[in-house]
C-alpha cells in the first residue's frame, strides 16, 4: 500500500504514545450542548462534540488541563492525568454565562457596542495580514437529513424507501466525514485529503475543497457561489458600521481576559447581512467566537436558512486560531424539508511557520492520498474526531447494504431489460433509448414530438429521425456514430448523413484527449452556421404567423476533423471538409394565419440577393484554438481534473477556402479572434464580456455559407447571451468586409439595487443589464441595448429570464422587443441549436 509523505507523518503523529479522553457536554440541567468544544490547554489539541454533546479526543500520555467551551456558558476544566492506551471519562456540566455590564462613557448616544466594534474594526487588517503561512489539520463531517418528504411531485409519486428514509420521512439522505491537511500562504491555497468515507459510496470523494475557515475578518466574505452570489458582508468590516446594529448584552471573564457578547442585526433587510451574536476578546479587540445566520431576507439561494458558528482558541498574547466551525442550514420546498450541517474541526494549527514550496508546485489545489477512500470502519473507529450519532452509525450500515443489492448484476440486468423496452409514450417525449448488456453499446433516437416531424416552406412536413450509438472500447475509449435521415413531403426528397468519432481520452487526466471524426452525406443546413433558427420555432412562426425565417440549402460531401484538449486550459480543433452546395426552393406554402399577415419570403434571404447564389463545389479549410490560461488541478486518487481559471479565454480561428481542388471554386481566407470572461464584482454583482474581430484577407469567392455572420435573432424566445443579438435580423449583417468589430457585455446585478424595491426583493429577482453591438462601417453597423429581469421562477427553480431590448441599426429604423430566455445563470440550459455536427 503507497502513502504520500503526509499521509506517513499523520499516521506517525496519531501513533504516538496517546490516551482516549471521552465524555459527554451538558448544561445544568442535563441538556446535551450540540458541538461543543473541547482542547487541551495550551496547545491546540481538540475536538468537536457531536448533536447529542458526546466526545472522542486522543490526548498524549501526561498531565493536562482540558476545557469544555460553548458560546454563552462558562468554560468548564478538568485535571486529566492519562498514559498509552488509558481510556479516561469525564462528564462536563456548563453553566450558563453570568453577563455583567460595567459603566462604559461614550461621547454619543450609541450604544457601547458600538464603541467596542469600532475598536475590532480598527483591528481588522492586523488579524487578516496576522497570519502570513496557515497550516492546520482539519477533520469535517457533513449530513443532510430528511424531516419530512412529499407523497408525489407534480403527479409523480416520490418513494421514501427510496430515498433512503423511513415511511414518514425521516432519516439521512447523505453523509460524509473526511481528514485532510490545509495549508495557505500569499493567497496560496492547498488541501491534502487524507481520507474520506461516504456513506453508501465505497468509492465516495466527498469534497475536494470544502469551506476550510470562513474568515470574518475579510470585508466580503462568500460561503458559496449558489448560495451567496455577491458575498456576504462582515459584520466586523470596514465598512461594518454603515449595514449593521450593535448591542452590547453583557461581559464575563474567561481567564485572564473579558470576552463581551455583541448581537448583531442588519440596518436594512434584503442586504447580505448577518443576524447573530459575536464575542469579542477586549484588549486584543478580535473574535473569540460567533453564532451567525442569514436567511432569505439577506437574498441568500438554494437555502432558506444558513447558520455560522465559529470558535477560536489561544495560542498565545494577541494570536487566537479557530478551533471548531459548523455550518447548518435547512431549506423547505415541495413538499420536502431538509436540514444539513459540515462540522469542522481543527488540529495542529500552524501560524507563520515555513512551508516547503513544494506543498504549492504544479498548480494542484487539492491532492488525495492514493488510499484516501479505501480505508475501513477501523480506522474511522480509532481517528474520528467527532463521534457518530446513533442514526448516522445505522445509516452507514443501511447504505452499505443497500449498495450491495443495487449493485447485484441480476438487479441491473433486470432493470437494464425493463429500460430497453420500446413505449410509444417515451418515443413521442424522449426518444427510445437502448443500452447492452455491459454498457459496451447504448443507441437512442430523438423524440417524435419535439425533434423528429417539423414543416417549412422547402420541404413542406418533414421527417427527420436521429440515431445515436456509443459502443466503448475500454474505460477512455469509444466510439460515436450519429445517423441523420430527412424526407421532405412536398419536394419528396431524401438525404442522409452520418458521423463515426473516435475519442481517446487521457487515462489520469480529465478533459484531456483526441477525437477523431468522419462525416459524409447529403443533408440540409441553414445558410448561417450558427443555426440562429431553432426547426420547432420555425415550424410554429411558419404555420401561423406566415414568417419562414429558415433558410437552407442542400450539402452534398464530407469531411475529416480532429480535434486535441490539452486539459489544461488549451484545445485546437481542425477539419477539411469538400461540399457540393445546391439552392433549394419552396415548395410549400401551407398556413393558418390570415391572409393579411403578409407572404412568405423566399428562401434567399433578400439582404443577399446581391450574392450570385448557385450550385458549387466547396473545399475549405477550418483551424482553431482556445486558451484559458491559469487553470488549476484536483488530483484524486486516480485521475487528474481541471478546475478552471478566473483568467479571460482567448480563442481564435481560421478559414481557408481553397480552389481549383476537385472543381472548388471558393477562394477566401477569414480569420476571427475573440476574448471572453466573466468577473465577480461581488456586491456589485458579475460583468460578463465578449469581444472580437475579424474579417476577410482575401474574397475572391465566397459562397454565401462562409459569409462573416452574425446569430441574429427575429423570436420571441432570447438567443445564447454573451454570443448573439437580440433584435438583429439574421441576415441584414451577413458580409465578406476585410474588418469588422463584435462586442457583447452585461452586468447580472444579483439583487444590487433590486434589494431596495420591496416587489422584487421579496420575489429575489434580479436587474440585468447590457448590450451589444456589431460594427462594420458609418453604414453598416447594429447596437441594441436592454434591461431586464433574471432569476425568474420559484424557490430553487428559477431557470428564467426576461429582458426589453430596444436596438439601433444603419437602416435608421429602432427596434423594440421583448425577449424570454433561460437564465444563464440556472442549471437548466436548453440544447444547443449550434453543435458541432451542425445537423
Amino acid at each position: 500500500m503507497k502513502y504520500s509523505f503526509t499521509s506517513l507523518l499523520i499516521l506517525l503523529s496519531l501513533s504516538v504514545a496517546a490516551g482516549t479522553f471521552k465524555g459527554k457536554i451538558t448544561d445544568k440541567q442535563g441538556q446535551p450542548l450540540s458541538f461543543a468544544i473541547v482542547f487541551i490547554k495550551g496547545t491546540t489539541i481538540g475536538t468537536s462534540a457531536n448533536a447529542d454533546g458526546v466526545f472522542v479526543l486522543e490526548v498524549p500520555d501526561g498531565n493536562h488541563t482540558a476545557i469544555a467551551q460553548y458560546m454563552g456558558y462558562q468554560q468548564s476544566q478538568f485535571q486529566l492525568s492519562i498514559k498509552d492506551n488509558e481510556i479516561i471519562t469525564h462528564n462536563f456540566s456548563l453553566a450558563q454565562e453570568e453577563l455583567k455590564m460595567k459603566e462604559y462613557v461614550v461621547k454619543s448616544t450609541d450604544d457601547p457596542a458600538v464603541y467596542i466594534m469600532r475598536k475590532v474594526i480598527a483591528r481588522r487588517k492586523f488579524h487578516l495580514n496576522q497570519i502570513k503561512t496557515f497550516e492546520t489539520g482539519i477533520y469535517a463531517k457533513a449530513t443532510v437529513r430528511s424531516r419530512e418528504v412529499p407523497k408525489s411531485i407534480l403527479g409523480i409519486d416520490v418513494s421514501a424507501s427510496d430515498m433512503g428514509v423511513d415511511s414518514s420521512g425521516k432519516g439521512i439522505l447523505s453523509q460524509f466525514e473526511e481528514q485532510a491537511t490545509y495549508y495557505t500562504q500569499d493567497g496560496k491555497e492547498k488541501t491534502i485529503i487524507h481520507s474520506v468515507r461516504e456513506s453508501g459510496n465505497p468509492n465516495g470523494l466527498g469534497f475536494s475543497q470544502f469551506p476550510e475557515v470562513i474568515n470574518f475578518y475579510q470585508n466580503n466574505i462568500q460561503i458559496s457561489t449558489q448560495i451567496d452570489p455577491r458575498g456576504m458582508i462582515s459584520p466586523i468590516s470596514d465598512g461594518a458600521l454603515g449595514f449593521y446594529k450593535y448591542k452590547l448584552e453583557g461581559d464575563f471573564k474567561e481567564g485572564s481576559h473579558t470576552v463581551y457578547k455583541i448581537s448583531v442585526t442588519p440596518k436594512r433587510l434584503y442586504e447580505p447581512l448577518f443576524t447573530g451574536t459575536l464575542y469579542i476578546i477586549d484588549d486584543e479587540w478580535g473574535i473569540h467566537s460567533l453564532n451567525l445566520q442569514a436567511t432569505q431576507t439577506a437574498n441568500i439561494q438554494m437555502v432558506d436558512t444558513i447558520r455560522i458558528n465559529q470558535a477560536y482558541i489561544p495560542l498565545k498574547n494577541d494570536e487566537w486560531v479557530i478551533k471548531h466551525q459548523g455550518i447548518f442550514f435547512n431549506l423547505k420546498l415541495m413538499g420536502f424539508d431538509l436540514v444539513g450541517n459540515i462540522v469542522t474541526v481543527y488540529n495542529n494549527q500552524k501560524i507563520n511557520g515555513a512551508i516547503p514550496d513544494s506543498i504549492f508546485n504544479k498548480k494542484i489545489v487539492s491532492e488525495y492520498d492514493r488510499d484516501a477512500n479505501k480505508k475501513d470502519s477501523s480506522y474511522w473507529n480509532q481517528y474520528r474526531y467527532i463521534p457518530l450519532e446513533e442514526d448516522e452509525v445505522k445509516d452507514y450500515f443501511k447504505k452499505d447494504s443497500i449498495r450491495l443489492v443495487e449493485e447485484n448484476p441480476l438487479r441491473l440486468d433486470s432493470l437494464r431489460r425493463r429500460n430497453n423496452r420500446f413505449n410509444v409514450g417515451d418515443l413521442l417525449s424522449n426518444g427510445y433509448s437502448y443500452r447492452s448488456k455491459h454498457n459496451n453499446f447504448s443507441l437512442s433516437t430523438n423524440a417524435l414530438l419535439t425533434g423528429i416531424v417539423n414543416f417549412n416552406t422547402l420541404e413542406g412536413w418533414n421527417v427527420a429521425p436521429r440515431i445515436s450509438m456509443r459502443k466503448k472500447v475500454d474505460s477512455f475509449r469509444h466510439f460515436n456514430g450519429v445517423v441523420a435521415l430527412r424526407y421532405g413531403f412536398s419536394n419528396a426528397h431524401f438525404n442522409a448523413i452520418a458521423r463515426v468519432n473516435y475519442v481517446m481520452n487521457h487515462r489520469e487526466w480529465q478533459t484531456r484527449g483526441w477525437l477523431f471524426g468522419v462525416e459524409g452525406g447529403s443533408y440540409v443546413f441553414q445558410f448561417n452556421p450558427y443555426n440562429p433558427i431553432p426547426p420547432f420555432y420555425n415550424t410554429v412562426s411558419t404555420l401561423f404567423y406566415r414568417k419562414n425565417y429558415l433558410k437552407l440549402y442542400e450539402r452534398v460531401g464530407g469531411s475529416l476533423f480532429i480535434n486535441r484538449n490539452f486539459g489544461n486550459g488549451f484545445s485546437i480543433n481542425s477539419s477539411f471538409q469538400y461540399q457540393q452546395r445546391h439552392p433549394l426552393q419552396n415548395t410549400d406554402f401551407t398556413c393558418f394565419a390570415k391572409s393579411n399577415v403578409g407572404g412568405f419570403s423566399d428562401n434567399l434571404p433578400t439582404e443577399l440577393i446581391g450574392y450570385h447564389w448557385q450550385s458549387h463545389h466547396a473545399a475549405v479549410i477550418k483551424l482553431s484554438a482556445s486558451y484559458q490560461p491559469g487553470f488549476t488541478y484536483v488530483k484524486y486518487p486516480d485521475f487528474l481534473r481541471p478546475m478552471g481559471s478566473n483568467y479571460p479565454t482567448i480563442s481564435i480561428s481560421y478559414e481557408k477556402g481553397i480552389p481549383n481542388i476537385f472543381n472548388s471554386k471558393t477562394d477566401f481566407d477569414k480569420w476571427r479572434i475573440g476574448v471572453r470572461d466573466d468577473i465577480g464584482l461581488r456586491l456589485l454583482g458579475n460583468l460578463g464580456y465578449h469581444v472580437a474581430v475579424g474579417g476577410f484577407l482575401n474574397s475572391r469567392f465566397v459562397g454565401i455559407p462562409d459569409l462573416n455572420h452574425i446569430q441574429g435573432n427575429q423570436l420571441g424566445v432570447a438567443t445564447s447571451y454573451l454570443e448573439g443579438f437580440q433584435v438583429a435580423p439574421y441576415y441584414a449583417f451577413s458580409n465578406h468586409e476585410r474588418l469588422y468589430g463584435e462586442a457583447h457585455a452585461e452586468w447580472q446585478l444579483r439583487g444590487f439595487l433590486t434589494n431596495k424595491i420591496p416587489l422584487l426583493r421579496n420575489l429575489s429577482w434580479y436587474l440585468v443589464a447590457g448590450g451589444n453591438a456589431y460594427y462594420v462601417n458609418p453604414n453598416f453597423y447594429h447596437a441594441e441595448a436592454f434591461v431586464g429581469l433574471d432569476n425568474l421562477g420559484y424557490g430553487i427553480y428559477r431557470f428564467f429570464r426576461i429582458d426589453y431590448v430596444r436596438g439601433w441599426n444603419n437602416f435608421g429604423q429602432p427596434i423594440n422587443a421583448v425577449r424570454i430566455g433561460i437564465s444563464p445563470n440556472s442549471i437548466l440550459q436548453l440544447p444547443s441549436e449550434n453543435s458541432s455536427t451542425e445537423w
